[in-house]
């Protein structure tokens, strides 16, 4: 994948936790115990039209408006020059058993017609593309795990071959149904994209800089010698590719699991020491706050929790550099540098909502 970069112009976070993405990347996107009500799709998007959306697709929209306050500008290019990438694993899981209920319980004809037409993940984002005339193109990506993170290395391939001038990424989740396993993740964070020369140009408030390597690690590799020899050059060329000239040290986000793919990954990373000297911890991101035994989360098994440390490492206020780290037993790997910029706030209410037109009441009737 390229690893050209790109620029952060907006970000927007949903999450029980709160909007905060320090708040929300520490938690790392769990469900917040006894919280069935914590999002108001009344309060958060408007009285009317949203009500039989699935809640991911609810938070996605509200946290891609949190984007637009925030200084997200995708309508400042035509609208066939935008598009949408969206990252999910569990969005629609729930959605997707209640169906299978339905249809061996009463056939294909008990389906709520508000529900049918999410009858494939990649319909998720249809409502978001429209709010947002989005109509340049539209991607899902549902990799495990990395799907937020290989959506940005999508991202940088789509702006630099110019097939878009301007992107809207979404990650969102939904916990896993208890008949799954439960656990997961909940809520949504939002990037609005563009290239370094196409911000200067439109005149758009740029966050961060970002670049991304996407990859994959052959888990079967790693049982001999040679094989952990190749992957352990791979992983460090990568790593070398996100480096900066002149680069200073960066603190390091690892969101890895317990497999051989993760500990190739964690020790290519230390190798290079992108963390600061010193007592630096070798994670900025602490554990989730105050949690007790008893609302200790079930295993993650989503994308949102690397989408939020990104999103935490445009927003944050340190000015330090961030390396997103993720990786699976299955092998794919994803890295992000995020270079934030320093800029003023903008409050939502300085924010135009969203343009309406015969699309989005069409949507809203539908």
């Amino acid at each position: 994948m390229s690893a050209d970069e790109l620029v952060v112009t907006g970000s927007g976070v949903v999450t029980p936790w709160g909007d905060a993405p320090e708040l929300a990347a520490a938690a790392g996107g769990v469900p917040m115990a006894d919280a069935d009500d914590w999002f108001d799709h009344r309060e958060r998007l408007g009285p009317r039209g949203y009500k039989y959306l699935p809640a991911a697709a609810q938070y996605a929209l509200a946290a891609a408006r949190g984007a637009l306050a925030d200084g997200g500008l995708p309508d400042a290019v035509p609208a066939d020059r935008r598009g949408l990438l969206l990252a999910t694993n569990a969005g629609l899981a729930g959605l997707f058993d209640a169906m299978d209920a339905t249809v061996a319980e009463s056939g294909a004809a008990g389906i709520s017609p508000a529900s049918a037409p999410y009858f494939a993940v990649n319909v998720l984002g249809n409502r978001l593309a429209v709010e947002l005339a989005l109509n340049g193109f539209a991607l899902t990506v549902a990799t495990a795990r990395t799907a937020a993170l290989d959506a940005l290395s999508t991202a940088a391939l789509v702006l630099a071959s110019g097939r878009a001038d301007a992107l809207v990424l979404a990650a969102t989740e939904e916990p896993v149904p208890d008949g799954r396993g439960g656990g997961g993740e909940q809520g949504a964070a939002v990037l609005t994209l563009e290239t370094p020369a196409g911000a200067r140009a439109r005149g758009s408030t740029v966050r961060a800089a970002v670049r991304a390597r996407s990859l994959f690690v052959p888990p079967a590799a790693l049982a001999d010698p040679a094989g952990r020899t190749r992957a352990d050059r791979a992983l460090t060329t990568a790593l070398a590719e996100l480096a900066a000239p002149g680069d200073r040290p960066v603190m390091l986000h690892l969101d890895l699991d317990d497999s051989p793919v993760a500990e190739a990954v964690a020790s290519a990373a230390a190798a290079r020491r992108p963390i600061p000297s010193g007592d630096a911890p070798l994670t900025d991101t602490p554990g989730p706050p105050s949690l007790s035994p008893a609302a200790a989360p079930g295993p993650r098994t989503g994308c949102l929790g690397p989408a939020l440390a990104v999103a935490h490492a445009v927003t944050a206020q340190d000015g330090a550099a961030r390396l997103v780290v993720c990786a699976t037993g299955a092998g794919h790997v994803a890295l992000v540098r995020v270079s934030p910029v320093a800029v003023p706030s903008v409050s939502a209410a300085s924010v135009e909502p969203p343009r309406r037109t015969q699309e989005s009441e069409h949507a809203e009737v539908a």
